[in-house]
């Protein structure tokens, strides 16, 4: 599929506008914005703007409140229970993992488990905001139902992702941040869009059985990493997320591809750790940077040219992004100019250029 490289400022303050059209302030749309496009710039589309006309059409038909303003309603020393109040998971999880790090400041560390909230998109954008602190940034979300309990058929779970961030010195930061289905709906999302096969790995048709198309996978499940196992850690995490705050959990999580006028309650949870209480934050980044490099220099299988470790594909690709344009599918672009229009924003002339 015909796709074009956009330039980041020449898109960002597009989808700024665009949010702000929906009735959100303009900081919790820049909040917004900024985690869509860290997650284009990164490489991982299936988070970035491809989610945008379903997030608007949320928030337009007030599923999402586009005015929340997230509050804190228990805290005991180094935790605090947040709700969402039903607005933007993106917003939602800044404020939450800002509140983790404060208490971090204070006790070392900081757990912050939110409920009321919404799909918050890249995880490894919370756990990211850790490490100007010297922290190690940790979060987890449930989401909406992606995965059957490993033999079922039925979307009982989400394939709820953990991020970890961890700070070296030479080196870029180690940022971990994996679902625990083989791959996120959303790559099945971005197949389906340009009418491309899958990996018969990655999705299970309705009746549960291997399939390379991404139109079964949608209406079927998504398959667990790991099978057994991948299924027991998505449940685990949809314990701590979901029920310990009192987010949704199971059949009560809405699907924000089928219910676009009902609160998710999303439930995440946000952890931030001060390296200084273990040992001198510059020791430990660069024990890090030994790590990275015992990892980079380990005998090459057939078949690899390098060895990476996480973050660094991600590292590459932000890099490459901001040189030449952060690259889109003009069927995106085409959708994106529809809700643009819709809205009454102004498109971009590149874009308009490309259709």
């Amino acid at each position: 599929m015909e796709e074009i490289r956009i330039f980041y400022p020449d898109i960002y303050k597009w989808v700024v506008e665009l949010f702000t059209a929906t009735g959100m302030s303009e900081e919790d749309a820049t909040i917004t914005t900024d985690n869509l496009l860290s997650s284009d710039l990164r490489g991982i589309y299936s988070h970035g703007l491809i989610r945008l006309p379903i997030y608007i059409k949320r928030l337009l038909l007030k599923g999402v409140n586009p005015l929340a303003k997230p509050e804190v309603v228990r805290e005991f020393g180094a935790t605090a229970l947040m709700d969402g109040n039903n607005g933007m998971g993106q917003v939602v999880g800044v404020h939450a993992m800002k509140l983790a790090i404060e208490k971090a400041r204070q006790f070392g560390t900081g757990y912050v488990s939110v409920r009321g909230s919404n799909h918050y998109g890249a995880a490894a954008h919370f756990a990211r905001m850790a490490l100007e602190e010297d922290m190690i940034g940790i979060t987890t979300t449930a989401g909406s139902n992606v995965m059957a309990p490993w033999g079922g058929t039925q979307s009982l779970l989400s394939n709820n992702p953990v991020a970890v961030a961890i700070p070296a010195d030479r080196h870029e930061s180690l940022v971990l941040d994996m679902a625990h289905s083989v791959v996120a709906r959303g790559k099945i999302l971005v197949a389906a869009k340009k009418k491309q096969a899958i990996p018969e790995t990655w999705g299970l048709a309705p009746d549960g059985s291997p399939t390379t198309d991404p139109e079964e996978a949608l209406r079927g499940t998504l398959r667990p990493v790991g099978d057994y196992k991948g299924y027991g850690m998505a449940l685990v995490i949809g314990l701590l997320s979901g029920i310990l705050p009192g987010g949704s959990f199971g059949l009560e999580i809405k699907d924000i591809y089928q219910d676009f006028t009902n609160a998710q309650n999303t439930g995440h949870t946000m952890q931030a750790v001060r390296i200084d209480c273990f040992m001198d934050p510059s020791e430990f980044k660069k024990r890090v940077d030994d790590a990275i490099d015992l990892m980079h220099q380990s005998p090459k299988a057939i078949g690899f040219e390098e060895i990476l470790v996480p973050g660094e594909p991600e590292s590459r690709m932000e890099k490459i992004n901001r040189e030449q344009g952060i690259p889109y599918s003009v069927a995106l672009l085409k959708d994106l100019t529809t809700v643009s229009t819709d809205l009454g924003v102004s498109v971009p002339t590149q874009v308009l250029a490309s259709q």
